[in-house]
């Protein structure tokens, strides 16, 4: 390959990486759609996440009901505001004691709702703690 092939070859790349940083901060939610989540630039399909204020990520199973109890691990984090994320139409069922928790906000929004809320939340300067739904 020539020097002026690999200059351009490596020039694009790094526009490509600055791009996509730019568009998926580190630290906040990027491109997000049905199925598809980005946080911290790394993209994740089909995955439903819990993510503790200091950034720490884990994927959990994906479920339509919502047990208090699989949100020990984010609660423990002491957040600000935990945020409750439903999915794009709204189909998880939260159980009824999480909106009652106290110490901290609670969100529960549809996922497009929720992934704004927590980067603006996050951008603020608050301890964020989040179950995001990725599907329906």
């Amino acid at each position: 390959m020539s020097r002026k092939k690999l200059l351009i070859l490596l020039a694009g790349s790094a526009a490509g990486l600055a791009a996509w940083l730019l568009f998926n901060p580190p630290g906040r939610f990027g491109w997000c759609r049905f199925a598809f989540t980005t946080y911290s630039g790394v993209p994740r399909l089909v995955s439903d996440l819990q993510i503790q204020p200091d950034g720490t990520v884990r994927k959990v199973d994906k479920t339509h009901d919502l047990p208090l109890e699989s949100l020990a691990w984010l609660i423990e984090s002491k957040p600000d505001a935990l945020i409750i994320s439903t999915g794009w139409e709204g189909k998880v069922r939260p159980d009824s004691r999480i909106q009652a928790l106290k110490g901290f906000e609670v969100h529960i929004l549809r996922t497009g709702q929720a992934v704004e809320l927590f980067n603006r939340l996050k951008k603020g300067g608050k301890r964020v703690a989040i179950h995001l739904h990725s599907t329906c």
